[in-house]
């Protein structure tokens, strides 16, 4: 795994580096090569369109490759997809992903014409993901390393509006059908290892619900989406009421707010990116939470040193901390510091039990989207390397 990591690591730098090496070549140089091939003019031109609204890379009119967008954990994964853009305004795309640790996807989804002045699209979907092998670790911050593995998948039937009711102001609500089954959480005993001991039982472990899944969010969103986010300020907040329909478990919620700070330095060279975000649950009794359904941190997108789902818990807590530096128009080296911490309770979210991370990576992207990132990140277990892929429609970090 880390040898192929390498390689794409080394093909995506590479790829994202063509225009720089046209650029500085000599006239004589350009000449020549746009009489003998227009293969490398037409990678570069295909590097520089954008991803349509379903995060697919176009090879046609129809065809594209899609990377990423399974669950967290799953590790570089694409597929092909198929879709059309209708004359009134509407999406449709039918994709299928696999990724290198064996988890699959498959989504149908259609987009209406935008309506309401052109303000609001209504998405919609039907998805199928299954998860075979997750690590699943203690609640809470004082969790040892050691885990067992477990199973998850999920069938959704969703329906989502999203309104720009000014340039800055955004408005979603949605609903959505869920089922998710989960595994015994059972250990898998490999070249003779000690068995681990048993976790204490964990609400949502070996179950099957179904759910009806609302959400309300509002958002200003002051970001500059025209030059990969070197401005701007974000604030959302977004509310989660869940209703197991079979389980008999009482309704919870959970709040999810984020707060985002960018600032460019030194000309635009530099860019300073703050933010912090937290999620809090709501419910009558603790075991109404299934753990699949908590807030976590550690894996490529939360506390990048530690490994994915590594806390979890009822209410978590996340301070980050990045500067880039542009290298090139599609290539930029940062640093990142990240702090987080989980608990049962608010109350539980102290800065003193914050697990720390520092990073330093690369990020490789086009004017709109992320398309490649890689870290190496240190903290208090020791180091972790994240890679992942995006193209709008998700990303997949390893």
């Amino acid at each position: 795994m880390a040898h192929t990591m390498g390689v794409l690591s080394i093909v995506c730098v590479a790829l994202a580096c063509v225009p720089v090496a046209f650029a500085q070549a000599p006239p004589q140089t350009q000449a020549a090569a746009s009489t003998t091939s227009n293969e490398p003019t037409k990678m570069i031109d295909w590097l520089k369109q954008p991803p349509d609204q379903g995060g697919g890379i176009h090879f046609s009119k129809h065809f594209s490759v899609v990377f990423g967008g399974i669950k967290q954990g799953s590790g570089i994964a694409l597929g092909p997809a198929m879709s059309t853009k209708f004359a009134n305004g509407g999406f449709a795309q039918v994709k299928a992903e696999y990724s290198i640790k064996k988890f699959a996807l498959f989504q149908g989804r259609y987009d209406s014409p935008r309506f309401w002045r052109a303000r609001a699209v209504l998405i919609n979907r039907a998805r199928w993901e299954d998860a075979l092998k997750l690590p699943l670790y203690r609640l809470g911050m004082d969790s040892s390393e050691r885990h067992v593995d477990h199973s998850e998948r999920k069938r959704e039937l969703s329906s989502r509006l999203t309104m720009d009711v000014t340039p800055n102001f955004i408005f979603g609500a949605g609903y959505g059908v869920e089922r998710f089954t989960t595994s015994d959480a059972r250990i898998d005993l490999d070249n003779g290892d000690i068995a681990l001991p048993p976790i204490a039982p964990l609400p949502g472990v070996f179950s099957r619900p179904w759910y009806g899944h609302a959400f309300v969010m509002t958002a200003w969103d002051s970001r500059d989406s025209e030059s990969y986010n070197t401005k701007g300020q974000l604030f959302e907040a977004r509310l989660h009421l869940f209703n197991d329909w079979k389980g008999g478990a009482d309704p919870f919620q959970r709040f999810e707010g984020t707060a985002q700070q960018i600032a460019r330095t030194f000309g635009g060279r530099g860019i300073v990116d703050v933010s912090a975000r937290t999620w809090l649950s709501i419910s009558k009794e603790p075991e109404d939470v299934p753990f699949f359904l908590m807030p976590y941190l550690g894996g490529g997108d939360f506390l990048r040193a530690y490994s994915t789902y590594r806390f979890r818990d009822r209410d978590a807590l996340l301070l980050r901390g990045e500067y880039r530096w542009v290298v090139h128009k599609m290539i930029d080296v940062a640093g990142l510091y990240e702090a987080g911490v989980v608990g049962p309770k608010v109350d539980a979210l102290t800065f003193g039990d914050m697990a720390q991370s520092i990073a330093l990576g690369v990020r490789v992207h086009s004017k709109k989207t992320n398309l490649f990132r890689a870290d190496v990140a240190y903290g208090r277990e020791g180091v972790g390397f994240k890679v992942g892929i995006s193209t709008g429609g998700g990303a997949s970090g390893s």
